[in-house]
Parts: structure tokens; sequence; C-alpha cells
């Protein structure tokens, strides 16, 4: 569900050209939580991954832009990015192995990803949308996937003369090219690619 949000997150910016810390809450039973690990986790990564989780809990239910930023989150609001810069540099740059990117969701809820880079050079990200907004049967709090390449398309369009954004990206592919993902996400097959959209700016 969250990807088909940002999907539909990421239409919506394309289609209009647009081009703060977190309360603690107290952590919901984990029986209430429902996890999916889209990939086969070993088990050293299983327990980054539950470590990563387990952070992403503490943040509060009515998490803003504002109190996102404020900690440090690379924040995305309506295809802007309000705080956080400095942080999505730093782990861009492999300065650090870790950054966490906020986003919303079509409702105003906060949708987060926690990418974290293993020793072995793949990526590890935990995406949470406990607080998205929206209500649905069998609903997914966190997914844990692994993915081998993270790439960056900057100045990417969908047709030609639209508005220009940076898009990034994680998948399997090292070779994944910006016509090679255009056309996964006109197919609507990005999941079938396993290429997961991180976010838009």
């Amino acid at each position: 569900m969250k990807k088909k949000m940002i999907a539909m997150l990421f239409a919506v910016v394309m289609a209009c050209g647009v081009a703060g810390c977190g309360g603690n809450a107290e952590e919901a039973p984990a029986e209430d939580q429902a996890v999916e690990t889209t990939t086969e986790l070993d088990a050293e990564t299983e327990e980054v991954a539950a470590g990563m989780q387990k952070e992403l809990q503490n943040y509060g239910a009515d998490l803003t832009a504002d109190s996102a930023a404020a900690t440090g989150m690379f924040t995305i609001q309506n295809g802007t990015v309000v705080g956080g810069q400095e942080n999505w540099d730093a782990f861009a740059a492999g300065e650090t192995d870790s950054v966490i990117i906020c986003q919303f969701s079509l409702k105003g809820g906060a949708m987060l990803d926690y990418v974290k880079q293993l020793e072995n050079g793949s990526y590890l990200v935990v995406s949470d949308i406990t607080r998205d907004g929206y209500e649905y049967e069998e609903k997914v709090d966190y997914t844990q996937k692994v993915y081998e390449c993270l790439t960056v398309f900057e100045g990417f369009t969908l047709e030609e003369g639209s508005a220009e954004h940076t898009v990034c990206v994680l998948s399997n592919e090292a070779e994944l090219d910006e016509d090679t993902f255009r056309t996964y996400w006109n197919e609507l097959s990005m999941d079938a690619h396993q290429v997961y959209l991180l976010f838009v700016i």
C-alpha cells in the first residue's frame, strides 16, 4: 500500500509540476503490528532490521513535517524538501550509513523509510506506514527488504516537455537507467522488477 501511495504522490507531483524531534509514543504491542519481510534476510540482517523498526516505533503517531525535520529526517512534503537535506547528502556521499526519509500520504499521514547501507554494500530498507492515515484490511505496518543498488535520477521526466524531478530508487539492477525505469513506471511493473521508489522531489 505504501508503494501505491508513493506512486500516487509521484503521479500528483508529476502532473502538477511541483518541483521537525518527534515525540515518543508508547510502543504498540508487537502482535498488533503486521510485519512483512519481502525477501529472505539472514539472522544478522533480521536483527538489524528489528532494531531499525524499534527506532521507528519511537516516533509519535502525530508526526508532522516540522517535527520530522527537527529530528533530522530527510523530510519531503508536497514534493518539496522541508528539512534534513544535510543528512541525505551525507548518506548519499557515503559519510553516514543510514538515513530516515519522511514523506506524507494523500491523507497527510507520515510514511517513513529507514535506509541503512550494510557492510556488503547492499541497502536494507524498513518501511513504516503506521501513521499514513489509511485503514484497510490486511494492512502491513512494516516491510523489510534488501536491495543491491541505490540510484538517483536528476532531471527525470515522464514525458518530453514535462517538469523535471529528482527520483531515487532502490533496485537489484546495477545498470538501471532512466529509460528503463520510465518503462517500468509506465508499465506499472516496478514491483515485478523489484524496483522501489524511495522518493520524488
